[in-house]
Protein backbone atom coordinates (compact mmCIF):
# COMPACT_ATOMS: atom_id res chain seq x y z
CA UNK A 1 0.00 0.00 0.00
CA UNK A 2 2.80 2.46 0.88
CA UNK A 3 4.54 1.75 -2.76
CA UNK A 4 0.99 2.80 -4.12
CA UNK A 5 0.85 5.73 -2.45
CA UNK A 6 4.49 6.75 -3.00
CA UNK A 7 3.90 6.61 -6.36
CA UNK A 8 0.92 8.19 -6.55
CA UNK A 9 2.61 11.34 -5.05
CA UNK A 10 5.01 11.41 -7.44
CA UNK A 11 2.70 10.90 -9.98
CA UNK A 12 0.73 13.62 -8.46
CA UNK A 13 3.75 16.16 -8.22
CA UNK A 14 4.28 15.33 -11.91
CA UNK A 15 1.49 16.44 -12.75
CA UNK A 16 1.67 19.74 -10.84
CA UNK A 17 5.10 20.54 -13.26
CA UNK A 18 4.68 23.37 -15.38
CA UNK A 19 6.65 21.04 -18.36
CA UNK A 20 6.80 17.37 -19.05
CA UNK A 21 10.53 15.38 -18.99
CA UNK A 22 10.21 15.86 -22.95
CA UNK A 23 9.39 19.36 -23.33
CA UNK A 24 12.54 20.03 -20.85
CA UNK A 25 15.03 17.88 -22.71
CA UNK A 26 13.61 19.44 -26.02
CA UNK A 27 14.31 22.74 -24.53
CA UNK A 28 11.93 24.99 -27.56
CA UNK A 29 12.34 27.41 -25.14
CA UNK A 30 10.74 30.14 -27.41
CA UNK A 31 7.79 28.36 -28.42
CA UNK A 32 6.98 27.27 -24.68
CA UNK A 33 7.20 30.94 -23.94
CA UNK A 34 5.42 32.08 -26.80
CA UNK A 35 2.56 29.40 -25.71
CA UNK A 36 2.72 30.98 -21.86
CA UNK A 37 2.57 34.07 -23.19
CA UNK A 38 -0.85 32.98 -25.18
CA UNK A 39 -2.40 32.08 -21.93
CA UNK A 40 -1.11 35.35 -19.91
CA UNK A 41 1.34 33.95 -17.52
CA UNK A 42 3.32 36.41 -15.90
CA UNK A 43 7.13 36.83 -16.59
CA UNK A 44 7.60 35.05 -12.71
CA UNK A 45 6.02 31.94 -14.32
CA UNK A 46 9.46 31.13 -15.69
CA UNK A 47 10.74 30.19 -12.71
CA UNK A 48 8.34 26.85 -12.53
CA UNK A 49 9.79 25.72 -15.45
CA UNK A 50 12.93 25.84 -13.54
CA UNK A 51 11.86 23.82 -11.06
CA UNK A 52 10.42 21.33 -13.43
CA UNK A 53 13.48 21.06 -15.54
CA UNK A 54 15.91 21.20 -12.72
CA UNK A 55 14.78 17.21 -12.28
CA UNK A 56 16.28 16.51 -15.82
CA UNK A 57 19.57 18.82 -15.42
CA UNK A 58 18.11 21.41 -17.98
CA UNK A 59 18.26 24.91 -17.26
CA UNK A 60 15.72 27.25 -19.34
CA UNK A 61 16.77 29.20 -22.09
CA UNK A 62 15.32 32.82 -20.41
CA UNK A 63 15.96 35.02 -23.12
CA UNK A 64 14.18 32.73 -25.83
CA UNK A 65 11.20 32.40 -23.40
CA UNK A 66 11.07 35.91 -22.97
CA UNK A 67 11.11 36.63 -26.29
CA UNK A 68 8.85 33.83 -26.83
CA UNK A 69 6.33 35.12 -24.27
CA UNK A 70 6.44 38.61 -26.17
CA UNK A 71 5.17 37.27 -29.09
CA UNK A 72 2.90 35.19 -27.86
CA UNK A 73 0.84 38.01 -25.29
CA UNK A 74 -0.85 40.00 -28.05
CA UNK A 75 -2.80 36.78 -28.76
CA UNK A 76 -4.36 36.48 -24.94
CA UNK A 77 -4.31 40.48 -25.33
CA UNK A 78 -7.52 40.59 -27.07
CA UNK A 79 -11.46 41.43 -26.06
CA UNK A 80 -12.57 38.05 -27.83
CA UNK A 81 -9.75 36.27 -25.08
CA UNK A 82 -10.56 38.31 -22.29
CA UNK A 83 -14.17 37.34 -23.08
CA UNK A 84 -13.42 33.52 -23.41
CA UNK A 85 -11.16 34.18 -19.87
CA UNK A 86 -14.50 35.85 -17.96
CA UNK A 87 -17.20 33.25 -19.64
CA UNK A 88 -14.99 30.30 -18.39
CA UNK A 89 -14.96 31.59 -14.66
CA UNK A 90 -11.70 32.62 -14.68
CA UNK A 91 -9.64 35.94 -13.95
CA UNK A 92 -7.72 37.60 -16.46
CA UNK A 93 -4.35 37.48 -16.13
CA UNK A 94 -2.40 41.70 -15.23
CA UNK A 95 0.22 41.00 -17.95
CA UNK A 96 -1.43 43.44 -21.21
CA UNK A 97 -0.04 47.36 -21.72
CA UNK A 98 -2.66 49.53 -19.68
CA UNK A 99 -3.92 51.03 -22.32
CA UNK A 100 -5.74 47.81 -23.25
CA UNK A 101 -7.32 47.74 -19.68
CA UNK A 102 -11.07 49.19 -20.55
CA UNK A 103 -11.29 47.62 -23.32
CA UNK A 104 -10.13 43.88 -22.01
CA UNK A 105 -12.02 44.40 -18.71
CA UNK A 106 -15.13 45.22 -20.15
CA UNK A 107 -15.17 42.50 -22.57
CA UNK A 108 -14.25 39.98 -19.23
CA UNK A 109 -17.27 41.44 -17.34
CA UNK A 110 -19.07 40.55 -20.30
CA UNK A 111 -17.85 36.82 -20.30
CA UNK A 112 -18.20 36.66 -16.14
CA UNK A 113 -21.80 37.42 -16.40
CA UNK A 114 -22.39 34.50 -18.84
CA UNK A 115 -20.62 32.55 -16.67
CA UNK A 116 -22.58 33.28 -13.34
CA UNK A 117 -25.83 33.50 -15.44
CA UNK A 118 -24.74 29.84 -16.52
CA UNK A 119 -23.71 28.80 -13.19
CA UNK A 120 -27.36 29.88 -11.80
CA UNK A 121 -29.33 28.58 -14.46
CA UNK A 122 -27.33 24.68 -13.29
CA UNK A 123 -27.99 25.35 -9.63
CA UNK A 124 -31.76 25.92 -10.59
CA UNK A 125 -31.68 22.59 -12.47
CA UNK A 126 -30.22 21.09 -9.98
CA UNK A 127 -32.77 22.10 -7.73
CA UNK A 128 -35.37 21.25 -9.97
CA UNK A 129 -34.57 17.30 -10.37
CA UNK A 130 -33.91 17.32 -6.93
CA UNK A 131 -37.61 18.14 -6.94
CA UNK A 132 -38.93 16.23 -9.10
CA UNK A 133 -37.02 13.32 -7.44
CA UNK A 134 -38.76 14.01 -3.97
CA UNK A 135 -42.36 14.24 -6.07
CA UNK A 136 -41.93 10.98 -8.00
CA UNK A 137 -40.33 8.89 -4.50
CA UNK A 138 -41.82 10.67 -1.71
CA UNK A 139 -45.43 11.06 -2.88
CA UNK A 140 -46.40 7.21 -4.42
CA UNK A 141 -49.17 6.15 -1.88
CA UNK A 142 -52.58 7.06 -2.25
CA UNK A 143 -54.18 8.51 -1.16
CA UNK A 144 -52.16 11.08 0.47
CA UNK A 145 -52.18 12.67 3.89
CA UNK A 146 -53.39 16.07 4.12
CA UNK A 147 -49.71 17.43 5.15
CA UNK A 148 -48.68 15.20 1.84
CA UNK A 149 -51.30 17.58 -0.38
CA UNK A 150 -50.06 20.39 1.06
CA UNK A 151 -46.41 19.31 0.78
CA UNK A 152 -46.83 18.56 -2.73
CA UNK A 153 -48.52 21.55 -3.75
CA UNK A 154 -45.58 24.03 -2.04
CA UNK A 155 -43.08 21.51 -4.36
CA UNK A 156 -45.48 22.07 -7.68
CA UNK A 157 -45.35 26.04 -6.45
CA UNK A 158 -41.70 25.53 -6.18
CA UNK A 159 -40.87 24.18 -9.76
CA UNK A 160 -43.40 26.74 -11.57
CA UNK A 161 -41.33 29.46 -10.04
CA UNK A 162 -38.07 27.52 -11.00
CA UNK A 163 -38.92 27.46 -14.48
CA UNK A 164 -39.99 30.70 -14.64
CA UNK A 165 -36.50 32.26 -13.16
CA UNK A 166 -34.60 29.24 -15.92
CA UNK A 167 -36.67 30.98 -18.66
CA UNK A 168 -35.59 34.35 -17.48
CA UNK A 169 -32.17 33.65 -16.74
CA UNK A 170 -31.96 32.18 -20.29
CA UNK A 171 -33.32 35.51 -21.89
CA UNK A 172 -30.85 37.20 -20.08
CA UNK A 173 -27.84 34.84 -21.30
CA UNK A 174 -28.51 35.33 -24.73
CA UNK A 175 -27.54 38.83 -24.31
CA UNK A 176 -24.21 37.78 -23.23
CA UNK A 177 -23.57 34.76 -25.23
CA UNK A 178 -21.02 36.88 -27.56
CA UNK A 179 -18.31 38.63 -26.90
CA UNK A 180 -19.02 42.88 -27.05
CA UNK A 181 -16.96 43.39 -30.30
Amino acid sequence: MRIYTAGAFFVFLGACASLTQEQCLNGDWGSIGYNDGINGQQESYISRHFEACEKVGIVPDTRAWLEGRAQGLPLYCTPQNAYSVGRGGDDLSPVCPSSQQNTLYRAWDWGQEYYIITREVSELEREERDIKRRISSDFLLDPLTPEQILELAHLNQRLRRIDREIYRLEERRRRYASAPI
